[in-house]
């Protein structure tokens, strides 16, 4: 104790010529503004089983400053780490996760008189070496555990004794790459991977994402030990080499971030021999961060029926009403029916079939919370999974051959300067578990619209639409979507399509010869990109104006329908005459002339669990129509519909 308090005075002599230069980095956007408590405290666990705390009165700027040290415990053992306002956690070797309150004085006293409440078992191997320092909680509670590859949170509610919904759930994966994490503030996370980098992550509790992901700053802070944080995003840690204690803090920006020092301020030394070093977690805040405002969900219910036949039987037309409820139009022995699924809902997403397990799935986005929620038709019946997310357009779902499903999403502006929208992803592990949503994309780009999807094989191609302009990703398991480049297009939206040889077609509206037409961007033969030149579908458009986002669909024999709306009473498609051509077919009109009824969303294409294609729409009276024809060998033979109003 005696030489811990002598190694403080000399640091304090010797101050001028043992802290690091402040190098502070510039930024597209200002740091957030950090502020502290009086003092910060900081407690050692030293090897002897004494407890102390140390006041450091210069939280904020890294400065020498020290309160004085007063010896709180003995005979401390295990793992001991801190959380928020003065809650200490110990984990004893024999694995009991206990839980104190230094209220400043003293600790206070839990029901029955003991200075300690037990509260988790099994936790013993976090007292082991190798994984000490793989255990951290943040500003508000909530505990991040690294366990092989996985990143795991918890939250135990210190009023109610019980731990929250949802804890111990995974978050991520490809974690096993790190060997320190520290949290700052809530959700802020640092990972130091095996070269000593310091990887910066926040996690968003409420909405369940990943506002920042595997930021690597302009400016390093390596090779340090017993990292830790008093919140705020203020970090001390311990050289190995010379046992000095250091400051430092961090500044998280819209597409990077930065240290405050490149090497910290050196505010100690003789810190070396401590078993554990850690500090309350909320003695410091930071504002101005960017964080999910609160959501405008766009009203999207203007979409296409989705048709959907499970291996379960029947047929569903799903799709918004004028009330942005989910509606299920489906056959049974004795006609058609509908019911409301749920709502208020933005849009309704394509399903994603598992046919093994006879079961559909598509996505919504609820108008009062921006939630994404997952609607699985199993035999008949709806059931709902909350993602979460805070997100402001309709998703888009894909399956995987594992069974999983991957849920890709644009978010609402953040409350930064920059106002722009992100892209999200959340996958789903092998357990049915749904990891968080992490962005992906350039963050200095707004996204907006529901993504554009489509798998082949496991890989999955994603449009996203930005103004004026389309990007797109390729997307694979166990990484994170891969800009590749964008597209010659100017359109809301483009639908993606196989071409039925392998490749992709993205189908929307070009401008040509002073007007709009529907046309295609197909795949490069190396799969390397799009081409840049837009080929018409079906000639010349009937006359009259054209709706759009339009639909389109792979037929069984390799064919391709595209199909659009006119003057809102002309439902239009045209198709591909050979296999993977790019000859189609005349526009053809569905609707017969005259037809008495209006159509203020365009149709949806889809097909059949015998192979027919459907044709489906809601007309301006919220009442379902549908057409369906039989899909010949022969691509060249023109698709016969019948159908009409049902009910």
């Amino acid at each position: 104790m005696n030489r811990r308090l002598r190694s403080l005075c000399l640091a304090a002599a010797t101050l001028a010529t043992t802290v690091t230069a402040v190098t502070v980095v510039a930024s597209t956007a200002a740091a957030a503004d950090t502020t502290c408590k009086p003092a910060a405290n900081i407690f050692t666990m030293q090897a002897d089983g004494d407890l102390w705390v140390y006041p450091h009165a210069g939280p904020a700027n890294g400065s020498f400053s020290w309160g004085a040290a007063k010896q709180v415990g003995w005979g401390w053992g295990g793992k001991t780490f801190a959380g928020p306002n003065g809650w200490l956690f110990n984990i004893t070797t024999g694995g009991e996760l206990r839980r104190l309150r230094y209220n400043g004085s003293g600790w206070d006293t839990f029901p029955g008189g003991g200075q300690y409440e037990t509260f988790g078992w099994g936790w013993q191997k976090y007292v082991e070496s190798a994984n000490r320092s793989k255990i951290t909680v943040d500003a508000d509670g909530s505990f991040y555990t690294l366990e092989g590859d996985q990143l795991r949170w918890w939250h135990y509610e210190q009023d109610t004794r019980q731990w929250a919904p949802g804890s111990g759930r995974v978050l991520d994966t490809g974690w096993s790459r790190f060997d320190v994490i520290a949290a700052s503030g809530n959700g802020g996370l640092q990972a130091r991977d095996s070269a000593g980098t310091l990887h910066r992550f926040r996690y968003h509790r409420a909405t369940e994402r990943f506002v920042a992901h595997d930021m690597l700053p302009s400016t390093t802070w390596q090779g340090q030990t017993r990292l830790f944080s008093a919140g705020g995003d203020v970090y001390y840690a311990v050289r190995p080499d010379t046992g000095q204690l250091l400051w430092n803090r961090y500044d998280e920006y819209v597409d990077n971030g930065a240290w405050q020092t490149s090497g910290g301020n050196v505010i100690g030394t003789g810190w070396g021999t401590d078993v554990d070093i850690t500090a309350t977690t909320n003695d410091c805040s930071v504002s101005g961060l960017r964080t999910p405002a609160y959501p405008h969900v766009s009203d999207d219910n203007a979409v296409a029926p989705r048709v959907i036949t499970p291996a379960s039987g029947g047929t569903h037309l799903v799709d918004i009403n004028s009330g942005n409820e989910v509606i299920d139009t489906y056959s049974t022995e004795s006609g058609w029916t509908s019911r409301v699924v749920g709502g208020r809902y933005s849009g309704v997403s394509s399903p994603a079939l598992d046919d093994d397990a006879g079961t559909a799935v598509v996505g919504v986005t609820e108008f009062e919370t921006g939630d994404v929620k997952l609607i699985t038709l199993r035999d008949g019946q709806w059931q709902a999974q909350s993602l979460k997310g805070g997100m402001e357009f309709t998703p888009a779902v894909v399956r995987r051959s594992d069974g999983t499903h991957v849920v890709y999403a644009t978010g609402d502006k953040n409350n930064g300067p920059e106002r722009r929208g992100r892209a999200y992803f959340r996958q789903q592990l092998t357990s049915g578990e749904f990891l968080a949503w992490r962005p992906f994309g350039d963050p200095r780009t707004g996204y907006f619209a529901t993504p554009s999807v489509i798998s082949r094989g496991d890989e999955t191609t994603i449009v996203l639409s930005t103004t004026g302009l389309k990007e797109w990703f390729r997307h694979s398991p166990g990484t994170a979507p891969v800009h590749k480049g964008r597209l010659n297009s100017n359109t809301t939206q483009v639908v993606l399509t196989g071409d039925g040889q392998d490749g992709i077609l993205a189908v929307g509206y070009f401008h040509a010869d002073g007007k709009n037409q529907i046309g295609l961007l197909r795949e490069k033969a190396d799969r390397s990109g799009f081409e840049e030149t837009w080929e018409p579908v079906g000639g010349g458009m009937p006359t009259g104006a054209v709706y759009e986002p339009i639909d389109a669909q792979l037929l069984p024999n390799g064919s391709v329908a595209v199909s659009a709306l006119v003057d809102s009473n002309q439902l239009v498609v045209s198709t591909s005459s050979v296999v993977g051509g790019r000859e189609f077919l005349p526009w053809k009109r569905v609707t017969p002339e005259g037809y008495p009824h209006t159509f203020y969303v365009e149709p949806g294409l889809g097909l059949t669990r015998s192979g027919d294609v459907a044709l489906a729409a809601m007309d301006s009276n919220n009442a379902h129509h549908l057409w369906t024809a039989s899909v010949t060998p022969d691509p060249a033979a023109p698709l016969q519909f019948t159908g009409g109003k049902l009910g």
